[in-house]
This record gives structure tokens, sequence and C-alpha cells, in this order.
């Protein structure tokens, strides 16, 4: 729709939630005030403060109508055998992501460990070891004191 703010009704926007839950319906997903946002070309924000009759009754309607579904299938064989292997997998993936991270760990810390040996061995002197604690904060600059001169 392409009406502007001001020139919104409340009828306009009882139209819009009907084309909102009919485009739910025939998707099979929920209704939301993000579509009906989209569908008015308006934000959320708006449809909440001065719409929010029209919202809760989209919320509602779209309620009742995912109440009234007929339930969800039950699993067959075929479908428990398939999650079953996906748990397997998933379990699998996490414990390569666990030995992963812990290597991850250790190579950073021996990457640490080398650098300050190899600073050592080559006599480089870090700047933030002689810098102000208060010139180490994230800055790069060192604020200039101002000396009276005589």
């Amino acid at each position: 729709m392409n009406v502007r703010r001001h020139q919104l009704t409340r009828e306009i926007v009882q139209t819009a939630v009907d084309v909102v839950l009919s485009e739910a319906a025939t998707s099979g997903r929920a209704a939301t005030v993000t579509a009906l946002a989209k569908q008015l070309q308006i934000t959320r924000q708006t449809l909440y403060r001065d719409f929010a009759d029209e919202t809760a009754d989209l919320l509602r309607r779209d309620a009742e109508r995912r109440s009234s579904r007929p339930p969800a299938r039950t699993c067959t064989g075929s479908d428990a055998e398939t999650i079953a292997r996906l748990r397997r997998e998933k379990s699998e993936l996490t414990r390569h992501l666990i030995i992963y991270e812990d290597h991850i760990r250790r190579l950073t810390i021996e990457n640490t460990r080398l650098t300050q040996v190899l600073a050592n061995q080559s006599k480089i002197t870090r700047l933030d070891d002689h810098r102000p604690i208060s010139a180490r904060a994230g800055t790069h600059l060192i604020p200039i004191q101002d000396h009276p001169q005589e």
C-alpha cells in the first residue's frame, strides 16, 4: 500500500491485517507485526503506537488460527532414525569444536610466549611499558602538557 502515515485509517490497517493473515495462512507461517508494517510501509513502532488495537487483533486472530490447526504429524521410524543420526553428528561436531578451541588457545599462548622471547632476544623495547598509564588507555597520542616559558 502506498499511503502516507497521516493518511492511514483504521479501515486501511484492518484491510492490511486481513491480507497479512491470509498470506500467513497460505504460507503456513505466523502472521507478524513486521509483515503488517511492511504491508503498510510504516515502522513497527508506528503500528504499536498509533494502531495498538489493530496490532493486538492481528496477533489474537493469528494465535486463534494457529491453535485451530491440526497437530503436527507423529514421527515415523525413518524420522526417528534421521533424528538419531543428526544428534550423533551434532555431538561429534561439538566434540571437534571443543578440541579445535583448545588447540587454538594453546597456539595463541605459544605465539605470545615466542613473541616475547623474540622481543627479548632482539632487545626490542615496548613503548607501552614506558608510557604513563593514562596514555595507554586506548589512545595513541600522549597529551602534551604546557610548560610555562621562563
